[in-house]
């Protein structure tokens, strides 16, 4: 179905559903625009694109080329040195002006629990280098909505792709994260510049306000010296498994677990988000929360696992989220 116009193209909308889960996504930015579970809403959107690009908060978007920050919007690559954009200060965010999240995707595939979608990403595209080519999936199973990402490039590139999310497992249209709790599987988390650029220090979690090794209220430690900056968290875990996270909330029963095989994960509780029109009240800040499965922020310039792809190669990550009800 047509969701809305944007550069004069109608922009669709493609719903997949079984008797516990449905969730519409619409075709720029391979978006998520509502995530049903027994028929409570509980992500973030909005009812037209001028909203969600007003806001430019990436909700419900696939990221890339490379998610997060690169510092200086600068790296090297086989001892060429890349400039990108830069949309966030001095740096380079969530793959520049005209990332992924603001691209029209090409259906491949659609089936009432499947939708594949392509997006050809040409050579110096935000100053990339390589043609890639990228397909984002979204499978519907039981319990569970999984996304898997591909990508094969005829250059060396970088390629560090995740889901831009937000929810609020309260309902989408509670007002306030305040009836969330989360677990994260991480005994560190970056120590970070005020620009959100990590240093080189992983600090341990062990008494400081980044612990959620036992599942606690997301907004506990709001008020921490450590948060300020921040107006709540925007920070990068490094994750010990697979088995990333737990999110709950005991307004409606619903918890969520989150895997990957991405080795990072940013937890953003939208300490930034401005005042925008959602699909059923105006959203504020800390209207929800974010899991953003990466490599590190910045890896790129830093000495850690980096998201580069090999000319030819192909690369392949998945998130999956599996729901129950208590």
């Amino acid at each position: 179905m047509i969701y809305d116009k944007y550069k004069e193209k109608d922009v669709c909308l493609y719903k997949l559903e079984n008797n516990f889960i449905s969730v519409d996504i619409i075709d720029l930015g391979a978006r998520i625009n509502a995530l049903r579970i027994n028929g409570k809403d509980i992500v973030l959107g909005t009812n037209n694109v001028f909203d969600y690009l007003a806001t430019n908060s990436y909700m419900g978007a696939t990221i890339g080329r490379v998610a997060n920050r690169i510092e200086n919007g600068t790296f090297r690559l086989n001892n060429k040195k890349y400039t990108l954009v830069k949309n966030d200060g001095p740096n380079h965010l969530h793959g520049g002006d005209f990332g992924f999240d603001k691209q029209f995707f090409e259906v491949t595939e659609y089936s009432e629990t499947t939708l594949k979608l392509h997006y050809y990403s040409k050579d110096l595209e935000e100053n990339y280098p390589g043609n890639l080519d990228f397909f984002v999936t979204y499978i519907l199973e039981d319990d569970a909505l999984s996304i898997y990402y591909e990508a094969k490039s005829d250059q060396d590139t970088l390629f560090n792709p995740t889901n831009h999310t937000i929810f609020n497992l309260a309902g989408e249209d509670s007002g306030s994260l305040f009836d969330n709790y989360l677990e994260i599987n991480a005994d560190f988390y970056n120590e970070a510049r005020l620009d959100l650029i990590p240093t080189s220090k992983l600090i341990e979690v062990t008494n400081t306000v980044f612990d959620f090794r036992k599942m606690k209220n997301i907004t506990k430690d709001f008020k921490a010296e450590e948060l300020k900056s921040t107006n709540g968290y925007d920070h990068n875990f490094i994750l010990k498994s697979s088995n990333a996270c737990l999110a709950y909330s005991p307004k409606t029963k619903i918890k969520m677990k989150l895997e990957t095989n991405l080795p990072c994960l940013q937890l953003y509780t939208a300490g930034a988000l401005k005042l925008t029109n959602g699909k059923t009240r105006q959203y504020d800040k800390h209207s929800g929360f974010c899991l953003e499965p990466q490599f590190m922020p910045n890896a790129i310039n830093m000495d850690v696992a980096k998201p580069i792809l090999k000319a030819n190669e192909t690369a392949k990550y998945y998130i999956k989220y599996k729901f129950m009800v208590e």
